[in-house]
């Protein structure tokens, strides 16, 4: 049993919700061979992820409509994917880097940018962040396309070492400015989004940038950031905050910061970070926004209707695709504001009533009726909580025992 409960934290903190009969194949295969699975699904044929905005008419003049489809399209792909770990790291590293659909025109670009994030999600860390400095939507979005030789602009060379690197204490305001004019040159064609360098916009003088000298180009900062000693520990802890939590023993990962700086590659820590999830090194966290939903349209529940989906994530604080600031989504803690419970209350109701459609994939009475089978259906092989488990004994089988269990603390925090 103690193997099962780790494998059904790690289907709910890192699956986002388990699919029908998922603990069972899990336990039967084992916790090494699932996170086998989990972290290498290419050595083990599952299918790659669809581009999930393949069919979103791009030349939509209602921009706010074609990136509402989009979004929907992105969750409908995460609530399906037979990958979830990259669904989950995608995900991150769109909070990581935080380009916002509210800064960056056209706004499509951004599904561009997800399906970069979902390639790079869990390979290699250098190589990702690479891309994202010369991806046409982080031009755009922090000005990288509008620095030049003669007027450098510091907005990306600010954050690359501020939030993408080494962090705050570790650079100057002359390593802000070199970075910016080792990056100046690069654009983009609007029409296409091809990303050229134009030698005439470049500064090439050799910069001093975090202590290394000769930095003059996009290969030479790259080299500059990952040489940094506070490089790896800082990347490999928002990694680990994200997977056991705010708070997380910080011992466990010293000799995972060693090895990740010597090659970058992100599939060892998520493995090792998996592992010490499931054997219960994790900290209990709230699910956020985003997860929650793809946890209960994985019962599963039909897609919300836009009006309540738009309401739940703007109350909640965490829509896809348009992270508030370059700080990226609001901490944990903020997704048990009263605005933010409202509005799962409120969603968790929408969900549940809408299973009373004769086209529901379910039944909400047959669902509910057992409530150990339902604990279990969630992700409890233990059953609920005895708090919550009384609760919803005063509940008669149907929509508002699914309501409030989907609405339950239990859900909430995993």
């Amino acid at each position: 049993m103690e193997e099962r409960n780790g494998l059904a934290w790690l289907g709910r903190k890192i699956g986002w919700g388990l699919a029908d009969g998922q603990l069972d194949e899990w336990t039967q295969l084992g916790t090494t061979a699932v996170i086998d699975r989990l972290v290498d699904p290419d050595r083990f044929k599952i299918a790659t992820r669809p581009d999930p905005f393949s069919d979103i008419d791009r030349d939509n003049d209602k921009q706010a409509q074609m990136m509402a489809l989009g979004t929907m399209s992105w969750i409908d792909e995460a609530v399906a994917s037979p990958r979830p770990l990259e669904t989950f790291m995608e995900f991150f590293w769109s909070d990581y880097f935080a380009v916002s659909a509210r800064v960056v025109r056209p706004r499509h670009w951004l599904f561009d940018h997800m399906n970069l994030l979902a390639v790079h999600g869990t390979g290699n860390f250098a190589e990702l962040l690479r891309a994202v400095t010369i991806d046409p939507s982080m031009l755009f979005f922090l000005d990288g396309g509008r620095n030049t030789a003669e007027n450098p602009n510091e907005n990306y060379g600010r954050e690359l070492l501020e939030l993408y690197s080494v962090g705050v204490g570790n650079f100057t305001e002359d390593d802000v400015k070199a970075a910016a004019r080792a990056l100046t040159g690069w654009r983009t064609r609007r029409r296409d989004a091809n990303v050229t360098i134009r030698s005439r916009a470049h500064d090439d003088s050799p910069q001093t940038l975090l202590g290394v000298d000769g930095v003059h180009d996009l290969d030479t900062t790259m080299a500059a950031v990952l040489a940094h000693p506070a490089t790896a520990p800082r990347v490999v802890n928002k990694i680990a905050t994200a997977v056991l939590g705010e708070g997380y023993d910080t011992d466990l990962v010293t000799d995972l910061t060693t090895s990740f700086a010597q090659d970058w590659e992100l599939k060892p820590v998520l493995r090792h970070l998996l592992e010490l999830g499931v054997a219960g090194r994790a900290v209990p966290s709230i699910l956020e926004p985003v997860a929650w939903y793809v946890t209960a349209r994985k019962l599963p529940l039909a897609q919300a209707r836009r009006p309540q989906l738009r309401d739940f994530f703007a109350l909640g604080g965490q829509l896809p695709l348009h992270p508030p600031n370059v700080g990226g989504f609001p901490p944990p803690d903020a997704y048990l504001s009263t605005s933010a419970t409202v509005a799962r209350f409120n969603l968790a109701s929408h969900l549940a009533e809408q299973s009373r459609s004769n086209a529901s994939p379910i039944d909400p009475v047959d669902m509910t009726r057992d409530l150990s089978a339902l604990a279990e259906r969630l992700g409890f092989p233990d059953g609920f909580r005895p708090e919550t488990s009384d609760a919803l004994s005063a509940l008669q089988p149907g929509i508002d025992r699914l309501a409030a269990s989907l609405a339950s603390p239990d859900l909430v925090v995993v």
